[in-house]
């Protein structure tokens, strides 16, 4: 075993004996505070003698008895207003869990009830209920039912970083009302994570309440998105001998599935598996895991040099993540009005599983595009999550199969085989609360064995919000180690957050990545060799006559090349988004990017002058809780040698009921000045038309069966116009005349036609509990153009696809 294998055998051994269960250590008496000195208190009841029933109805007789809470603001927009209709809460808990009762009151005909899948965030009448169940503003989970009972939860990080990846067994329902409408959840104890404790427990509790008709959200305590602090200002309660039991989880699955490019059928049985033995400690493992074709991806043409990431979607790697997401850079949701990027993160889980390496095959061997894009298969995976003191901890780990690819070896088909990947995570955080102000400092480490070489990364990462919240600092170091790179590669960034006040908040990132450093076996990141420095100012406001809410942001960067100085670039955005009186939104964005140059998009064949260049966006939206809502887009943005790209949207979506949806939308660019790499240091512009176009139709039998069908398609036509070669040393495109002679192509125009359709039936048939049937078909069809039409190019994607699956697959839970 190499030294890089016993060491991560070792640390991961020695964190999950770290991992054993831990009995609760005996607690003081607890003091809580919220800064006035009040604490919730909540009412324990005994379900055996005051049993409540899950339907939405409010019958009970302890729902009239148990404090409510009713003094719910206006959030958003951040008014701070009291909310115009009544909102009482009712919590009371249990050995097992915590039960909610909602009464939400507002005139009946104003209600909007859509259904939906789970996580889905529409624009409907909802109540949710965050809970810090670390006490200290360290960690917690969301909960959310929707009117029609859509369900949605996940996961909080400091100071607010919500994410909808977490699903647990829990269960709610509503109920229509003559005075509004009503909603009942209980939440088990053992679903979620907490740390051990004596007798007495403190937690944390924030509530939001979305009304769609008024487009506001209203809540309690006062936090408005606007306000810097958020877990470490949430309402205090106080429980009792809450321990939760150990919980054991069995998830056995079963699939079918139709190949109809390869014409054969597969079928696949293995099992999920969760145990927690303590709330301290949970530990996950999946046995030949069947992750694909029960969702897809965007469609997504990329012909430039840097990656497209794309969001994990498979529920073991999204269970229990939150541990492995080091930094806010490593959160892949999008925040405010500005653009923020793709992530920097060491840890990608769309790598395990992902597409294979691309075989070292003796000259003769092709391999055909179809089996480069497959998915490996994985044998196995586990996960081990947990908390000791201030101290919480992860280990990873997982193994493909051998990957079989389908090549064609001098004009005969035979198979090639590979060994697939082995990956490993550990990560451990420290984090301390104490005094109001948090602090955590942090280790990850990530491992990619295979025969072919070791790519190993480590990084420390380090946290600081203020005792108000107004000042905010996150930061990591990050080393590389891969065996057939020379030397070991380093990088890291600081980020500064400033809060002046409410509604105006200052961002100031710092970062270096060298040469070397690469940690895209596992991790993301979109490039290396340089230094820069970005900042964004947000400011929003919602004191205005004539809108609810307008937020401005500006944000801008400037980088420069480590390895040759005199390489630089930088832009900047401007951004404005407002909500109108009559619920509809109009975003400008207008951007400059200065002269500057690219050091990446000529595949490795020189550095070459961009000329200055902007670009102007323009979106309306109306207002989307009506039957019929519309949006509109127009943009133009200047290439980058010379002419524009000029571009077209059109949004429809109809709702004729809560269980009908029909969403089309149209999108069309006109280029005249694209510029594409060709081969070696040769460029070309070229003359382009690309039309997008998406349909979604969703039925909702009831909330949790649903009949999905998605179509999208990206269709580009681009003929040739100027030629260019990269220049020796960074400077302008030099012209050229289109290659001639023996060997040259004849034309350089290309075209390509690329789609994704999906049909899908689920049904939740018990909590986390589904059936589906399923059939995806996907072509990525890129060609020379010739005097193809559109349609003619559709046909032609559609007669070749990539994939064409039908599954049957169904997933049921047994457990405690």
């Amino acid at each position: 075993m190499s030294s890089r294998r016993l060491a991560l055998w070792v640390l991961g051994g020695w964190l999950t004996l770290g991992a054993q269960p831990l009995s609760a250590a005996p607690a003081d008496t607890v003091t809580l505070h919220d800064g006035t000195g009040q604490v919730l208190p909540l009412t324990r009841i005994d379900p055996t003698t005051s049993p409540i029933t899950l339907d939405g109805h409010l019958h009970e007789p302890i729902w009239q008895q148990a404090r409510a809470i009713d003094q719910f603001v206006v959030l958003e927009p951040d008014t701070l207003e009291p909310a115009e209709h009544a909102t009482y809460l009712r919590l009371v808990y249990a050995d097992r869990g915590l039960y909610v009762g909602a009464d939400l009151r507002q005139p009946p005909p104003t209600l909007v009830r859509r259904l939906s899948g789970r996580d889905m965030r529409d624009n409907r009448d909802s109540i949710s209920l965050t809970i810090d169940t670390s006490g200290e503003g360290r960690y917690g989970f969301w909960f959310g039912i929707s009117l029609g009972d859509s369900l949605m939860d996940g996961t909080v990080l400091p100071e607010r970083q919500f994410s909808s990846d977490w699903d647990g067994p829990w269960d709610g329902r509503t109920q229509v009302t003559e005075h509004g409408w009503s909603a009942e959840m209980f939440i088990p104890w053992s679903v979620m994570s907490m740390p051990a404790t004596g007798e007495f427990r403190q937690m944390g509790m924030y509530a939001s309440r979305m009304v769609a008709y008024k487009g506001e959200r209203w809540g309690y305590p006062h936090l408005p998105p606007t306000q810097s602090k958020f877990m470490s200002a949430l309402q205090p309660v106080a429980l009792r001998d809450i321990q939760p039991r150990q919980q054991y989880n069995i998830y056995p699955f079963t699939s079918v599935a139709y190949d109809g490019v390869d014409a054969r059928t597969l079928y696949r049985t293995g099992a999920d598996l969760f145990w927690r033995p303590s709330s301290n400690f949970q530990l996950n493992a999946t046995l030949n895991p069947d992750f694909g074709n029960v969702e897809s991806d965007e469609v997504d043409i990329n012909l430039t040099a840097t990656e497209t990431f794309f969001p994990e979607k498979r529920l073991f790697f999204l269970e229990g993540q939150e541990i492995f997401i080091a930094t806010p850079r490593a959160d892949t949701r999008s925040s405010g009005v500005g653009n923020r990027g793709t992530p920097y993160t060491m840890v990608n889980t769309r790598r395990i599983g992902g597409q294979p390496r691309k075989p070292a095959v003796a000259a003769g061997v092709e391999v055909p595009r179809r089996e480069l894009v497959q998915p490996s298969e994985l044998m196995g995976a586990f996960k081990t999550t947990g908390q000791v003191g201030r101290i919480r901890y992860g280990v990873m780990g997982a193994s493909e199969e051998e990957v079989k690819f389908d090549v064609i070896d001098n004009g005969q088909p035979r198979n090639f085989k590979q060994d697939g990947n082995d990956y490993g995570v550990a990560r451990v955080l420290y984090e301390d609360s104490m005094g109001g102000s948090y602090r955590a400092l942090g280790f990850l480490s990530t491992a990619v064995l295979n025969p072919d070489r070791d790519a190993v990364a480590y990084g420390v990462d380090w946290h600081y919000l203020s005792s108000r919240g107004r000042f905010k600092v996150d930061g990591q170091y990050m080393m590389s180690d891969i065996d057939d790179v020379a030397e070991q590669g380093y990088g890291g960034f600081l980020d500064f957050e400033l809060t002046y006040r409410q509604g105006l908040k200052h961002r100031i990132g710092l970062e270096y990545f060298d040469e070397n450093f690469d940690i895209n076996d596992l991790g993301f990141i979109a490039r290396n060799d340089y230094y820069q420095m970005r900042s964004s100012l947000e400011w929003t406001r919602s004191d205005l006559s004539w809108a609810r809410e307008n937020q401005f942001d500006v944000r801008g960067f400037y980088r420069r090349s480590i390895t040759e100085s005199e390489v630089y670039s930088g832009a900047m955005f401007f951004s404005n988004r407002v909500s109108l009186n009559n619920l509809s939104r109009v975003i400008t964005r207008l951007g400059y990017f200065p002269p500057q140059y690219d050091d990446l998009n000529s595949f490795g064949n020189g550095t070459f002058r961009i000329d200055g260049h902007g670009s102007f966006d323009l979106f309306w939206r109306s207002d989307d809780t009506q039957v019929w809502s519309f949006g509109l887009d127009a943009g133009v943005e200047q290439e980058m040698l010379d002419g524009e790209k000029v571009s077209f949207g059109a949004e429809i979506v109809w709702r004729p009921s809560d269980q009908f949806a029909l969403e089309l939308e149209v999108n069309y660019d006109d280029r005249n000045g694209w510029l594409l790499h060709q081969e070696d240091s040769l460029f070309t512009t070229f003359a382009a038309e690309q039309w997008v176009p998406e349909l979604s139709v969703e039925y909702y039998i009831s909330a949790r069966q649903q009949l999905r069908l998605s179509f999208q398609y990206i269709g580009i036509k681009a003929r040739e116009k100027d030629f260019y070669r990269v220049p020796d040393r960074p400077g302008d495109l030099i012209p050229v005349s289109k290659p001639s002679g023996p060997g040259a192509r004849g034309s350089y125009d290309f075209a390509v036609s690329q789609y994704t359709l999906q049909a899908r039936y689920r049904w939740e048939i018990a909590p986390l509990s589904d059936i589906f049937l399923v059939y995806t078909r996907q072509a990525d069809l890129r060609t020379a153009l010739g005097e193809a039409s559109f349609n003619d190019l559709f046909n032609d994607a559609w007669q070749d696809p990539l994939a064409d699956f039908l599954v049957f697959k169904i997933r049921y839970r047994f457990g405690s």
